[in-house]
């Protein structure tokens, strides 16, 4: 599997970057308002073009010598995407023309030897030749005019990488499980078997100081790992491979993931992306948790995040040892987390200390589990011996008076696992029926600490309306 390369977009404030961000991407995500520092922040998502795929970095604005309160914060961030990125887009305003800031950037990016495209915006009112024309004179080469917020030509931009960017199918997250339709049940086995042995891939993961490298140096019994009681030590993901009990475990310990409006230095700020990367790369999630603070909303931001990518997912309370004796008997930690987040119900919980090794080798039997379940195939037949005699009883409601059915379900993917419900209505299948039908599955086959995907998928017209006679 490969990796999509990493193309950041950088340029003055509002020049358009944004929005250019949106465009690229086929869909609203980085927020676009009309004057300069709104993007403080990288914001960063993965997109695709034809069967390609591609991850896009938006950045706050490059303004050498202004006095924004966080100029120097926001100029240090997109600098250092300029050395973590694998491509670079540089974005002007053609309205506002070449400017010595622009040689400044371009300079620079040309001088780090990076594959890069500069982008003159909002030529969509002027002449296109007239104003590429001052860019020229100054040696500004590739040059694209371009309108993002029409789309206009946009899409040279990405023509110019379409050497970088690997085929959707290969890369990671698109699919980096198996889909039973794209493959023989010998190839199945073959990968199944293929990825059974080789060692686990563990992402340790959580906010800054809760113990995450204490906990791998624990496993690991030795000081390999910098530790400190200062937030963001750990800023790189560094790989460790752990044997316990003759079994190979591979490790990431990740930089902590912090509030994005809390983040100061830009390479705290790029170190969620190599958190994210390593979320991606790994088959279970981590969340170390601090049994001390309780799940916090930074927790639940990261736990979504696993979510999200449907990695495994272990939560593991640390500094369990200090809690009250007294506090874990009367209302242990796991109890209101489950009363309040039911939809948590699903990961193993448990408490140790990294610091002393309480519980730690705990940790290796619920990896085993989750694993286990991560590559579980659920036959076709046991799930529609299940699912459809509910649908009979309890089925969902009519849409527009016309019954919605459910024809029949099965397992299309696994390792993330993704479960299909083929129906001759999708739009009548709603989100409260979804979550009914995943609870059912998950009362019969647990999936412990496996986020499975349940999706609708609609059956032929043909098919259906021979159905609904």
């Amino acid at each position: 599997m490969k990796i999509p390369p990493l193309i950041a977009i950088l340029g003055r404030p509002n020049v358009g970057k944004s929005t250019l961000f949106n465009r690229l991407l086929s869909r609203k995500e980085a927020i676009v308002e009309d004057r300069p520092g709104v993007t403080r922040d990288r914001h960063y998502s993965q997109g695709t073009y034809g069967r390609k795929s591609f991850r896009l970095v938006d950045t706050g604005g490059i303004l050498f010598g202004d006095d924004h309160p966080l100029g120097d914060s926001i100029r240090k961030q997109a600098l250092f995407a300029l050395e973590e990125a694998d491509a670079i887009i540089y974005v002007m305003d053609g309205r506002e023309g070449y400017l010595p800031v622009d040689a400044d950037v371009i300079g620079r990016i040309r001088r780090s030897g990076k594959p890069a495209v500069f982008a003159v915006n909002k030529v969509d009112t002027v002449k296109t030749e007239e104003v590429l024309s001052e860019f020229h004179r100054h040696g500004v080469d590739p040059l694209v005019g371009i309108s993002a917020a029409h789309g206009r030509n946009v899409d040279a931009i990405l023509d110019a990488f379409m050497d970088l960017m690997p085929d959707t199918l290969e890369t990671y997250p698109v699919d980096p499980g198996i889909r039973f339709s794209d493959a023989s049940e010998s190839d199945i086995q073959e990968w199944l078997k293929r990825r059974i042995s080789d060692p686990p891939r563990v992402a340790v993961i959580g906010r800054p100081n809760v113990g995450k490298s204490t906990l791998i140096n624990r496993l690991l019994g030795e000081e390999r790992l910098v530790t400190s009681p200062i937030p963001g030590t750990t800023r790189d993901a560094i790989d460790t491979l752990v044997t316990y009990r003759n079994r190979n475990y591979h490790f990431v310990d990740t930089a902590g993931l912090r509030k994005k409006g809390k983040v100061a230095e830009a390479s705290e700020l790029y170190a969620q992306i190599r958190t994210d990367r390593a979320i991606l790369e790994s088959e279970i999630a981590v969340v170390l948790l601090s049994a001390e603070d309780g799940l916090t909303d930074g927790d639940l931001r990261i736990i979504r995040q696993v979510i999200d990518h449907r990695r495994g997912l272990i939560l593991a309370w640390n500094k369990w040892d200090i809690l009250p004796e007294e506090d874990v008997r009367s209302s242990p930690p796991f109890r209101d987390v489950r009363e309040r987040y039911p939809f948590l119900a699903f990961a193993p919980m448990f408490g140790c200390s990294a610091l002393t090794g309480f519980h730690v080798s705990q940790l290796f039997q619920h990896i085993n589990t989750v694993r286990e379940w991560y590559f579980t195939r659920i036959p076709t037949s046991e799930l529609n011996a299940l699912i459809l005699p509910l649908v009979e009883s309890s089925p969902p409601p009519r849409l527009k008076n016309h019954p919605v059915r459910i024809f029949y379900v099965t397992q299309v993917q696994i390792a993330p696992s993704v479960i299909m419900a083929f129906v001759n209505r999708p739009e009548g299948i709603s989100l409260q029926y979804r979550q009914f039908l995943s609870r059912k599955i998950r009362e019969k086959y647990a999936f412990t600490g496996v986020p499975f995907l349940l999706k609708i998928q609609a059956k032929s017209r043909r098919n259906r309306d021979s159905s609904e006679k």
